[in-house]
């Protein structure tokens, strides 16, 4: 946690300028008022190119009964903002301050630890004696400062650095940041006969988009030692495109992990809201396409990430349209090219299969117009007709038999499914 320090004994100056660590220094001189300290003692950045990275600073009052000013500086200020830049912490309490470097093409000069960046973080009973003070050489009137440097980080730098075989930096990366030692272990094994760290966990870990859609959908079952999915891991790395890519091909957004936390759990908790965004949106093109909310629905899909999800039965929102009978929404969403008419549930069933199933003769209709296959079948051989007769729908059955379905080779009995409580014949 940084403070500020105490002042040398002589002359004794009317203002503390020192750095966040390093206090064995200051050990044996006078005390000087410390007015505020900082949670953190570097500034550290997950860096990522091209996009904005972001940082949170907690600064804490020591004051017990005056507010105290504060006041954030940085070196680099045509890389850096400061959210706020200035302000005032209560007395004894907190307040969080969002560092964010705005976006770089290339990877910082020097990393983990930047030679040029710094912050100083002034501090004072008057915000007067802020404004006063010299940014880079000690204040006046009562402000003490502390400095604080800038560790450059996360997935892209570590894998950047070990690429290059620069083990100094990978080592500083991983002392600092713990959690992404996985991602240099590829071929880690993991408990219970899970299936091995996949190519696309990486690929999702370093927000390398392009990858995770070229590997496709077939490593998408993959778990890591702690259970996670790879859009768990894009959720942890704050790769909020990552994620988006995932959830549209199909990744389950309500798997869990080893600690019963979904992807949306760990975007939470590291704070990556990009990425909460990315999964809630998909949540709510799934509540609005069950309520037959086109508004809401339209407002959705104008933002294209994200909203061709599957929840852990493998349906999506088309099937839920389907099944409800809003045609309009089935007329959105198939219409447009957004989702596929002929998508499959985990048992097999399509969209057609569940507006029989839902008893709507409109949606039924309107899927056949658009394309749906009359005489798709589920896992356990299931038509759409097989299932309007067992069910006792003769209008629908009476369409579906309009339209060349043929009931002929159907098997005599047929039952609910477990999951979607669709028909399947036994």
């Amino acid at each position: 946690m940084a403070t500020a320090k105490p002042a040398s004994p002589s002359p004794p100056p009317s203002t503390a300028v020192v750095p966040a660590a390093n206090t064995a220094a200051a050990a044996d001189k006078p005390a000087v008022e410390q007015l505020l300290e900082v949670a953190e003692d570097e500034v550290v950045i997950d860096f990522k190119p091209n996009a904005k990275c972001r940082a949170d600073l907690r600064l804490r009052s020591l004051h017990p009964s005056l507010p105290v000013a504060f006041k954030v500086q940085t070196s680099s200020p045509l890389k850096f903002l400061v959210s706020p830049p200035r302000g005032a912490v209560q007395p004894l309490s907190s307040a969080s301050l969002r560092v964010v470097l705005r976006p770089q093409q290339h990877a910082p000069a020097s990393f983990p630890r930047s030679r040029g960046d710094r912050f100083l973080v002034l501090s004072s009973l008057s915000a007067a004696h802020l404004d006063s003070s010299a940014s880079s050489s000690a204040a006046t009137g009562g402000t003490t400062a502390i400095r604080l440097r800038v560790f450059f980080g996360g997935p892209y730098l570590l894998r950047l650095a070990a690429e290059a075989g620069d083990a100094a930096a990978v080592r500083l990366i991983l002392r600092r940041q713990p959690h992404l030692l996985p991602l240099l272990e590829p071929e880690a094994a993991v408990p219970d006969g899970a299936e091995q760290w996949a190519p696309l966990h990486a690929a999702a870990a370093r927000g390398d988009t392009g990858e995770v859609r070229r590997l496709g959908p077939d490593s998408m079952g993959a778990r890591d030692r702690e259970g996670r999915t790879a859009l768990h891991v894009a959720a942890a790395a704050g790769e909020a495109e990552a994620a988006a890519a995932l959830v549209d091909m199909g990744a389950d957004a309500a798997a869990t992990d080893a600690r019963g936390r979904t992807p949306l759990d760990v975007a939470r908790e590291k704070g990556y809201q990009e990425v909460v965004d990315v999964l809630e949106r998909w949540e709510l093109v799934m509540t609005a396409a069950r309520r037959g909310d086109l508004q809401s629905l339209e407002s959705l899909l104008s933002k294209r990430a994200g909203v061709r999800g599957r929840d852990q039965y493998g349906l999506t929102a088309l099937h839920l349209a389907a099944i409800k009978g809003h045609c309009d929404v089935i007329a959105l969403l198939a219409g447009s090219g957004c989702m596929d008419i002929e998508c499959e549930d985990v048992e097999g069933h399509r969209p057609l299969h569940l507006a029989v199933e839902g008893g709507s003769a409109e949606a039924v209709e309107l899927l056949l117009d658009m394309g749906a296959k009359v005489h798709a079948a589920t896992r356990r051989g299931a038509t759409p007709l097989q299932m309007a007769v067992t069910m006792g729908y003769e209008a629908i059955a009476l369409l579906l038999r309009g339209r060349g379905a043929d009931e002929a080779a159907a098997p005599a009995l047929c039952i609910a499914s477990s999951s979607s409580s669709s028909i399947s014949c036994a």
